[in-house]
């Protein structure tokens, strides 16, 4: 409900205004906010230069003239009827800033703007414009001859400001607001105020309307905002135990795997190790492998035997072209097709802090070689 003033050059531009420098006008809007008003412009052309600024939109604008300060609330015919109503309500807040105004003028249209109407409201003129030959309203006439160019109606001595501001008010000339005296042989004017609310006593119920509406919606999206944070808060639980479920079947199906895979690397390790007993021949194919501190991928056909890992360039070879001594020295093997995003990969890391990449044809051969290596490190 309440409206946010703090902006620092809203009082820098308001004091520049009413202490007398060149600077005498300035507008506030919302900037596409809700509740923070904030300087939009200021200037020193008048009243012209702050009409030439004003938008279709909620403004609020201060203005001098000559030792006079009117303050100017904006409302666009285009603006919806929330934001109207809100604007009467932060329009008090304004006039509360701005306590030099001497006049407070409400306006829908640019060109209820006029300089002779604020000037008018500002006391600055006395009395209604004198005719310029353009027509004007009829008026009801006085028999007692008057030096004034049409009858005016006496103003009631006990509201003189209320009946003044209300005369000018509007956007067409100034009405009488009260009767004519009786015996003075004058006809009761048409414009008479008995019967009729007071335009103050309108803007206060429309104030207050105003501020039941805009209460009821803050309060309707209050409670859409709560049911919205129970919602998001029962949605994001539900995703966390979903997520959480799905993590530790994920690390379950992981633990399987890897005990299944140690199972049969087990296996074939002692099916090689009776091969080579029994045969004298050990475990040989072809892998390919990247050397540790290499870019380069080279496909070989290796021989494992005992402790060694020989590596040639192809089978008819008679001499490796490098070889592997392990006994003891593998501190890992483990699975890298993640890393080199290359099916059938594995890794092999030595205690000296070297690691040798390889990948197979195929499944199969990936994990005879696994098993391999596993029987050269263990070999005595």
């Amino acid at each position: 409900m309440s409206c946010d003033l703090t902006d620092p050059a809203i009082l820098e531009a308001y004091q520049e205004i009413v202490s007398g420098t060149q600077t005498n006008w300035l507008i506030l809007g919302y900037h596409d906010t809700r509740d923070k008003i904030s300087l939009y412009s200021k200037g020193t052309g008048g009243l012209e230069e702050l009409k030439a600024n004003l938008k279709e939109e909620v403004l609020y604008g201060f203005v001098r003239i000559e030792d006079r300060f009117a303050l100017l609330a904006y409302v666009s015919e285009q603006v919806s009827g929330l934001r109207r109503a809100r604007a009467l309500v932060h329009g008090k807040a304004v006039g509360a800033l701005f306590k030099h105004s001497h006049a407070q003028i409400n306006s829908s249209n640019i060109a209820e703007l006029s300089d002779e109407k604020i000037r008018t409201r500002l006391g600055l003129i006395d009395g209604p414009p004198t005719p310029d030959g353009s027509a004007s309203p009829v008026m009801p006439s006085s028999p007692t001859p008057v030096p004034l160019p049409r009858p005016v109606t006496p103003i009631s001595p006990s509201t003189p400001n209320a009946a003044f501001n209300n005369t000018f008010s509007s956007n067409g000339p100034p009405t009488p607001t009260t009767e004519t005296p009786p015996g003075s042989g004058r006809a009761g004017s048409p414009m008479n105020s008995p019967g009729l609310s007071t335009p103050r006593t309108e803007r206060q119920m429309e104030i207050e309307a105003a501020e039941r509406k805009m209460r009821e919606e803050m309060e309707r999206q209050k409670r859409a905002e709560v049911a919205k944070r129970q919602r998001e808060t029962q949605e994001r639980e539900a995703r966390e135990q979903e997520l959480l479920a799905q993590k530790q079947a994920q690390e379950l199906e992981r633990r399987r795997k890897e005990e299944a895979d140690r199972v049969a690397r087990e296996a074939m390790k002692k099916q090689l190790i009776e091969m080579e007993r029994l045969r004298g021949s050990g475990l040989s194919g072809y892998i390919t492998i990247q050397s540790s501190g290499s870019p380069y991928w080279r496909r070989r056909f290796y021989l494992m035997r005992g402790q060694v890992v020989a590596f040639f360039r192809d089978e008819n070879d008679r001499q490796p072209v490098s070889e592997m001594r392990l006994g003891g020295r593998v501190t890992n093997i483990e699975d890298a097709s993640l890393d080199c995003l290359i099916p059938n990969s594995f890794r092999v890391d030595l205690y000296t802090g070297e690691s040798h990449l390889f990948f197979s044809d195929n499944t199969r051969d990936k994990e005879l070689a696994i098993a391999g290596f596993m029987k050269c490190n263990e070999s005595a």
